[in-house]
């Protein structure tokens, strides 16, 4: 490989790990035109950062950078995420994930036809999950001979459907915490802005540029066990059921 675009390259590395924009224009545009122009910088750097075991994404005319699966290294373990978090019960964890996952899935539900929400208030997050996890708890009858999988799931709408939407407490808007449904889309929702995934203003949240890349990258490529399970439970059975 040709000297300069190996250095390239590496510049490329250092600026992503170190969380300097690299985009179209601005400090690191020349590493950005590298990176699309040359064959040679955008596959070495994909070779470094798969060894690294951390992914690359673009969206309008920006890098980002993700850990992959299971990086104990640049990503989080579920005990760190808990103390992170506030959390005690790992199934309170999983909660805040599918939480996370309904968040994404309020602005792109697949690949083909992206919605195009500005942004979310907690309501919003709040109102998907009810949804979502409503036919679940109504249903459970049907579910006899669940998966291992979606008996967790089933799990979680059942912790859902005890905890009561706001905390009793919450008499001057609602805090982020573990006691109501209000509590753990707060807790979320401030982890997010949190990770440089969503900015808040005025108590509407906006996904960043790093957002949109990740979630647009995971309906795509990913979609992942989750979906088909939640696919699944939501129709109950019945062919043409809505998301």
């Amino acid at each position: 490989m040709d000297q300069k675009n190996l250095e390239k390259a590496t510049g490329l590395l250092a600026a992503l790990l170190i969380g300097e924009p690299v985009e179209e224009n601005g400090k690191n545009a020349g590493l950005y035109h590298a990176y699309r122009e040359s064959g040679e910088v955008s596959d070495a750097l994909e070779l470094m950062l798969k060894k690294l075991n951390l992914r690359v994404y673009e969206y309008e005319y920006a890098l980002y950078i993700c850990p992959g699966e299971h990086n104990r290294v640049f990503g989080y373990s579920n005990e760190e995420l808990k103390r992170l978090m506030g959390l005690r019960l790992n199934r309170e964890l999983y909660l805040c994930y599918y939480l996370i996952y309904q968040a994404a899935a309020c602005f792109y539900q697949d690949s083909a036809t992206y919605n195009y929400t500005e942004y979310i208030k907690l309501e919003d997050l709040l109102s998907a999950v009810e949804r979502s996890l409503a036919g679940v708890v109504s249903g459970l009858h049907r579910f006899a001979s669940e998966t291992p999988e979606e008996k967790s799931f089933t799990a979680l709408a059942i912790m859902w459907d005890e905890l009561p939407v706001v905390a009793s407490e919450d008499t001057q808007g609602v805090r982020a915490g573990r006691g109501s449904r209000s509590g753990f889309v707060k807790l979320v929702l401030n982890f997010l802005v949190s990770q440089g995934l969503f900015t808040e203003a005025q108590e509407r949240y906006y996904p960043t540029g790093r957002m949109h890349a990740l979630i647009r990258r995971y309906f795509e490529e990913e979609k992942g066990r989750l979906y088909e399970i939640q696919m699944q439970m939501s129709k109950g059975g019945e062919d043409g059921a809505a998301y």
